[in-house]
């Protein structure tokens, strides 16, 4: 990794950090030098969001070896089941219709016929679907599930003295500080994207 930096989000009452970092991928060495610069700091604990990750998947990556090997106690953010189950199918077989519709829309010679209007009406029909669900899963389910695991990680412990990092989705993070500000949390969040992250074997 070239560069670390984090850049401030929030105002002094609540200070949020994103990672900037110019290289598209990270290295196992930048996992293990990024993870080294957490005891400097110091981090007292990381949340992960394991997306429609599991639990065994994770511990099998170069992040979750590194954070134990540097003993910064983690702990990790599911989606619910019936996310991982039926959601999951349902964006899978909008996401192939989508596609294959798409794939014959753009083979198509005259795309002027009724029949090639239909096609792009449905297509820009089952994009709309997948954008909502996305949307609702991001938006709702996973910034819900993630800040109850925080809050119950800092429950009884004074947060203004803690600063922990949470790997997740960029898309996610205006949503769950919105929602720690509103639970009065004033630690110390450093918000680095996972899936720059989490795609390392051991």
């Amino acid at each position: 990794m070239k560069s670390i930096m984090f850049e401030t989000l929030i105002d002094d009452n609540f200070s949020v950090y994103l990672m900037r970092d110019t290289d598209a991928d990270v290295s196992s060495k930048g996992i293990e030098d990024l993870v080294a610069k957490f005891r400097d700091i110091p981090v007292n604990f990381a949340t992960i969001d394991l997306g429609y990750m599991s639990l065994r998947e994770f511990n099998e990556t170069k992040l979750a070896k590194v954070l134990k090997e540097f003993e910064i106690p983690y702990f990790t953010i599911e989606l619910p089941h019936y996310v991982k189950g039926h959601f999951a199918s349902q964006i899978s077989e909008i996401k192939n219709k989508h596609d294959e519709l798409k794939s014959t829309y753009s083979s198509l010679k005259d795309k002027n016929t009724p029949g090639a209007q239909e096609l792009s009406y449905l297509i820009g029909y089952y994009s709309k679907e997948l954008k909502e669900l996305n949307y609702y899963i991001n938006q709702q389910v996973r910034t819900e599930s993630a800040v109850k695991r925080i809050l119950s990680i800092i429950k009884g412990r004074d947060s203004k003295n803690l600063t922990f990092v949470h790997f997740g989705e960029e898309n996610t993070l205006v949503e769950i500080m919105k929602q720690l500000k509103e639970r009065n949390v004033k630690s110390n969040i450093l918000f680095i994207q996972r899936s720059k992250f989490l795609n390392h074997p051991s």
